[in-house]
């Protein structure tokens, strides 16, 4: 008996691999069948000025944002999440959400089927969502022990759509990692865009298509309303704590639900605004997100400005890039190994650094303090990008990725001013190759024993980089 136990897992191992790793190394070729929100010409629309946009480099006045959005939604709320993670903030936004939901609102909340994070105080929230009448929750691509090959079709998105009128979409999850204005030690420097616009404008509404369609897509699984007498007690007994977690906060003044923004006169007009995603698919995604960032850096005369948590460029990465024309200045910002929260991702980024470096990028490595997140380009001062994209394999062609295009100088302006107040905190890294050998480049004393393991493993990653 222990000998079949023992081939059945050697098979199911066998199996993985093949399936979850060999797979995606074939030559596997995709047609336009699936709908995608591409565009793959300009950045324009009918509602060209019409749009305003407020950039959210601050976490709390992200919060603060999002939390508004839900007061004053009258008919309906959509989120579209990788995460919901644990803290004060969590609760305070999942309680304004059954607070929106119990005055008519109807809250649709889409998660990653994995990397969701319902534990812990929150894994009765399907429970407690999902016996709402105004409430649903869905999972897209859940965990399916014999189907290895979905494990990787990630839902990176992070977009919070409030009456077709006001959207927030960029790097952060919701949590106090995200979200606290007395940081917790994993707490990580990222950035949102908020987008409004009073009479819902073309590109608010390819947002909408384009939750909707993910919502509705068979990827996604629908969670039963009705659950056993256990589970519907726990899930309304976790909806009544939230909801009142929430209540006590206002009741309270709590800072981070009482924001009053004035979405018109606090944002900034824009010429153009467009919205781009990768396609839905499982193995490898054609990396349209990617191709059209090439597109858009390509427009460039001067300068492009980065900001990325991993640069992991890889081979196929690097086989659908053109490099930019001669005078071009380009600079990357990214995590040191002092401040990353990814030691494997590090890794990989260790094992093409000194490629990188060759090419003559202007390449900083932030320092800390905590973490940077965010994803974010600047091109010659007037064209920004902001969204969940990294510069890596994953969100090139595993991962579901969203980006907002806007041409404005001035949002430009406090992108590149944003950006920069982290280039203040990071080193520029030397080019001279024995300070690179040494690791003497930084101005913090590198941990010996962190950089000789992340070392080992850069030349580990180098076998499945494509999966990192």
């Amino acid at each position: 008996m222990l000998h079949l136990l023992f081939y059945l897992i050697l098979l199911y191992v066998v199996y993985v691999f093949l399936t979850a790793f060999v797979l995606f190394y074939l030559p596997i070729q995709k047609t336009c069948k699936e709908h995608c929100i591409y565009k793959a010409s300009s950045i324009s629309g009918d509602d060209q000025g019409t749009n305003q946009v407020m950039l959210l480099d601050d976490g709390f006045e992200s919060g603060q944002a999002r939390i508004q959005m839900i007061r004053e939604a009258k008919r309906m709320i959509r989120l579209s999440y990788y995460s919901i993670q644990k803290g004060k903030t969590a609760e305070w936004v999942l309680g304004a959400l059954i607070e929106a939901a119990d005055r008519g609102v109807k809250v649709q909340l889409l998660l990653d089927g994995i990397c969701h994070s319902l534990r812990g105080p929150l894994k009765d929230l399907r429970y407690a969502v999902a016996n709402h009448p105004n409430m649903a929750i869905r999972f897209y691509e859940p965990f399916r022990l014999f189907k290895p090959w979905t494990w990787h079709n990630r839902l990176h998105d992070k977009l919070l759509l409030a009456d077709g009128r006001v959207a927030v979409m960029g790097g952060r999850n919701i949590g106090d990692k995200y979200f606290a204005d007395q940081p917790p030690k994993d707490f990580a420097f990222d950035r949102d865009v908020l987008l409004y616009n009073d009479k819902k404008g073309k590109v608010l509404d390819e947002m909408e298509q384009y939750f909707v369609y993910l919502w509705n897509h068979n990827f996604t699984k629908r969670t039963k309303a009705v659950f056993s007498k256990q589970k519907a007690k726990k899930g309304l007994k976790l909806r009544k704590k939230l909801l009142r977690s929430y209540q006590e906060a206002v009741h309270e003044k709590e800072p981070f639900v009482m924001s009053s923004f004035n979405w018109a006169a606090d944002g900034t007009s824009v010429k153009q605004i467009a919205f781009f995603t990768n396609p839905v698919e499982r193995f490898n995604k054609r990396p349209l997100v990617l191709k059209k960032l090439n597109d858009l850096a390509h427009r460039a005369k001067r300068s492009v400005l980065i900001q990325t948590p991993y640069v992991i460029p890889t081979r196929p990465m690097k086989d659908g890039l053109t490099p930019l024309g001669s005078g071009i200045q380009t600079t990357v910002v990214t995590n040191s190994l002092t401040a990353t929260p990814n030691p494997l991702a590090f890794a990989g980024y260790l094992s093409t650094k000194k490629e990188l470096m060759k090419t003559g990028v202007h390449l900083y490595e932030y320092e800390g303090p905590y973490s940077i997140h965010a994803k974010s380009m600047v091109i010659d001062d007037y064209l920004s990008i902001i969204g969940t994209y990294n510069l890596d394999a994953r969100s090139s062609f595993l991962n579901t990725e969203s980006i907002l295009v806007i041409d404005s100088a001035p949002f430009a302006l406090s992108l590149t001013q944003a950006i920069e107040r982290k280039i203040a905190y990071s080193i520029l890294v030397a080019k001279d190759k024995e300070a690179y050998k040494t690791g003497s480049y930084g101005q913090k004393k590198k941990p010996l024993m962190k950089r000789l393991l992340l070392n080992g493993l850069s030349a580990i990653t180098v076998l499945w980089r494509r999966l990192i």
